[in-house]
């Protein structure tokens, strides 16, 4: 984004990229606003690219026009080329860009006048036209509606107004206006657009083979092959579809996803081992082979809409217990491997984001992965795997709130909450009693504060996943299946709206709606097949009416007014960042996700073999296998885990007729990293601490809450042999004398 004058933000605007004024110096909005790049206010870098845009508008505005517009582009498909325009265009609904399947197509509108773009409306690049390779050369004001979705690089003369709650993928640039924008999300590089392949955890061009009991989220395709084995035991919640109409459908699709990733144009380049390695959102080309032998982390930098693209040349190899982590609001969903040679996942591994192969993929057995591999002429490998499409919305404080709102909130009646009631930066909360709550009141102090930078985060979070359907109008009697949905206007349920988990507790449902929603009275949100409240959610940035006797399910991520109607009966939560609440005479209950267990799985391990000198100590090693710890509890109680050892002894034989004792000190043990699936917890709050082992319990891993999740370690055993604990008798050379080995039994306890 580059202004002359200046550049303002009101409202948590999402910005990915540097913002710039020349010769002006005003910024302002930075924060609440997020920016994931760099503030240049009137320095040299911004006063080099004003003249840069200066030499790009009268490129553009040069170029010999092939054909011309006029008027309102609503309904219009257009091709590549250059448009030429003399007076002003709108666009009042959707506007269509076809590159025709040329991810190379340059499309040049050269506007004389104004452009404005309506409420709600859209610019859709289809068939892999890029947003880089848009260009609105724009002599008159730019002003984008609310809620608006654009797409392409706007090099304007004068002002350029972004509304509230609309999307901007591509750059703002102006040679002498100045810039506004209202919780606006700005991404110079758009996710890679799946279709139809989104719908599959697992796609093959020939076929799938499971061993052991893999879980997959979404659906199983095979297509043109039909080859399928494995499934049961392996579980898929979705459908299965092997040769079919839908698997080829799919693989066109897949095709156009592999075709956009792979020509986006690099940021970045690498090679070689990804481990210890930290990326930011970008286009990283690799012409070699990557291999991942422990932790890669991606790094959104607060910016949930940050997409990160892989296009790699060769191969793509991680190790046993290898993870890909993911931080700071970055999204499973907008990770994309674009691979061209083989995929060979490590066994108890961790992987985050699609595959976009074109042969083999292997996932290697235990190993945990959120995301898709889908490949388009090759066979995929699963082996006692869990895929997992889309990542639960993470409220942080905000979990414990059934009511949070900006400005006040208002009840009538005796209404009951299962939780925390909270505003923030307002303070008025009225009508408690004869309302009544199991939780606390928080009117404007520090926890509500806390808890509206948390909401916001995870609104940001759930508008910014790549949609899988697009839904407007009714939803009364319609069944959604997990996936996330994106609404073009305002959504009512006049009757019944039904959520199938598929068998399967941990599918995820975000509907994503633009404009106002509305609950008739007496409708319902019903949920079969396994669905949780704790895992629908609805980002609304409309106001929101539940009317009277509705039943509703899930957690509503607001921007506007919420009004809970008369005996209205809601699982979930009502939480605004921009409005106040009002209930009458309703009744809320946690969602809590279903209770589960505290579990650990650990191992020893098989120590070297020492030859005894008898001068001097000498020390076995050893590295254990993976060791999981799972707490699926879902109260973010603290944890432990201790463990003792018993005395190492190596028993008597043939020439040593006696047993032979250490002391158990003599034993340590050393935990390592801690590694999370992406769905957990931050391990940061995880305490792993060295150990000289006793015959007494010791906490070994502690954490002091939350910590909800499943964590992974490969601990280090070391014995100490002591110079006096050579042979006393033997026959022939020591070196060639072996005692029995030592063994200890270690008991671990998780509590």
């Amino acid at each position: 984004m580059l202004a002359a004058t200046a550049v303002t933000s009101t409202g948590r605007s999402v910005v990915s990229g540097n913002v710039g004024t020349s010769p002006g110096t005003a910024i302002t909005g930075f924060p609440p606003g997020i920016l994931t790049g760099s503030i240049h206010a009137g320095d040299t870098h911004s006063m080099t690219a004003r003249t840069d845009l200066l030499t790009a508008y009268a490129d553009a505005a040069g170029r010999t026009p092939t054909d011309s517009l006029d008027g309102d582009l609503a309904g219009r498909t257009l091709t590549a080329g250059i448009y030429k325009a003399t007076a002003a265009l709108t666009v009042s609904t959707t506007l269509t860009l076809d590159a025709r399947d040329d991810p190379t197509a340059v499309f040049i509108f050269q506007i004389d006048a104004a452009f404005s773009t309506a409420a709600a409306s859209s610019v859709v690049l289809a068939n892999g036209a890029q947003a880089s390779n848009v260009v609105w050369q724009v002599v008159g004001a730019v002003s984008l509606g609310a809620n608006s979705t654009f797409a392409g690089n706007v090099l304007g003369l004068t002002a350029i107004t972004s509304g509230a709650g609309s999307t901007f993928i591509g750059r703002a640039l102006s040679a002498n206006g100045a810039i506004s924008l209202a919780d606006s999300v700005f991404m110079t590089e758009p996710p890679v657009m799946l279709k139809t392949a989104g719908n599959f955890s697992v796609l093959a061009g020939t076929s799938v083979e499971n061993s052991g009991g893999s879980t997959l989220s979404g659906s199983l395709g095979v297509s043109p092959g039909i080859g399928l084995t494995g499934f049961p035991p392996g579980r898929v919640t979705g459908s299965t579809h092997l040769g079919t109409a839908e698997s080829a459908q799919a693989q066109i699709d897949l095709q156009a996803a592999i075709d956009d990733a792979s020509a986006r144009t690099p940021t970045s380049t690498l090679s070689g081992n990804l481990s210890g390695q930290t990326y930011t959102a970008g286009v990283y080309s690799a012409p070699g082979a990557l291999t991942l032998d422990s932790s890669v982390t991606l790094d959104a930098q607060g910016n949930p809409n940050a997409v990160f693209i892989f296009q790699l040349d060769s191969a793509l190899t991680t190790s046993t217990g290898s993870t890909v982590r993911l931080i700071n609001g970055a999204q499973v969903s907008r990770i994309f491997w674009q691979t061209d040679g083989v995929v060979q996942l490590g066994g108890s591994s961790s992987f985050s984001g699609t595959i976009l192969g074109r042969t083999d993929i292997t996932v290697g057995a235990y190993s945990g992965f959120t995301g898709r591999a889908l490949t388009r002429n090759g066979s995929v490998t699963v082996a006692s795997n869990t895929f997992t499409s889309e990542a639960p919305v993470d409220f942080g404080s905000a979990t414990t709130f059934s009511i949070l709102s900006t400005t006040s909130v208002a009840n009538t009646g005796f209404s009951s909450f299962d939780g925390d009631i909270g505003v923030s930066p307002g303070t008025a909360i009225t009508g408690f009693p004869p309302g009544v709550l199991t939780g606390t009141i928080h009117g404007g102090d520090a926890a509500a504060a806390a808890a509206q930078v948390d909401l916001a985060a995870a609104y940001s979070d759930a508008a910014a996943r790549p949609s899988s359907a697009v839904i407007s109008g009714d939803l009364a009697g319609r069944i959604f299946t997990s996936g996330v949905y994106r609404a073009t206007a305002a959504v009512t349920i006049s009757s019944t709206l039904t959520l199938d988990g598929q068998g399967n507790p941990n599918a995820i449902f975000i509907i994503q709606v633009p404009a106002a929603f509305n609950a008739a009275a007496g409708s319902k949100i019903l949920l079969v097949n396994g669905a949780q409240p704790s895992r629908v959610y609805w980002q609304i940035a409309g106001a929101v009416s539940l009317g009277a006797a509705a039943s509703f399910s899930g957690t509503i991520l607001g921007m506007a007014a919420i009004s809970i109607g008369n005996d209205v009966s809601f699982i979930g939560r009502a939480l605004t960042a921009n409005g106040a609440v009002t209930m009458n005479m309703a009744k809320s209950t946690s969602p809590a996700p279903p209770v589960g267990d505290l579990s650990a799985t650990t191992a020893g391990a098989t120590l070297s073999a020492v030859t005894l000198l008898g001068d001097q100590p000498q020390f076995a090693t050893g590295v254990s296998s993976r060791w999981s710890i799972s707490d699926a509890r879902g109260s973010g109680g603290a944890w432990n885990l201790s463990v003792s050892a018993t005395v190492p002894i190596s028993a008597a034989g043939t020439i040593e007729s006696e047993a032979r004792v250490l002391p158990v000190q003599n034993l340590s043990i050393v935990p390592g990293i801690i590694d999370s699936l992406p769905s957990s917890d931050a391990p940061s709050g995880i305490t792993a601490t060295d150990l000289t082992l006793s015959t007494a319990p010791q906490t070994l891993v502690a954490t002091s809450g939350p910590n909800r999740g499943t964590y992974f370690l490969t601990p280090t055993f070391s014995l100490m042999i002591p110079a006096n604990a050579y042979r006393s008798n033997y026959s022939g050379a020591i070196d060639h004398s072996p005692l029995n080995p030592y063994v200890t039994v270690l008991t671990f306890t998780i509590s």
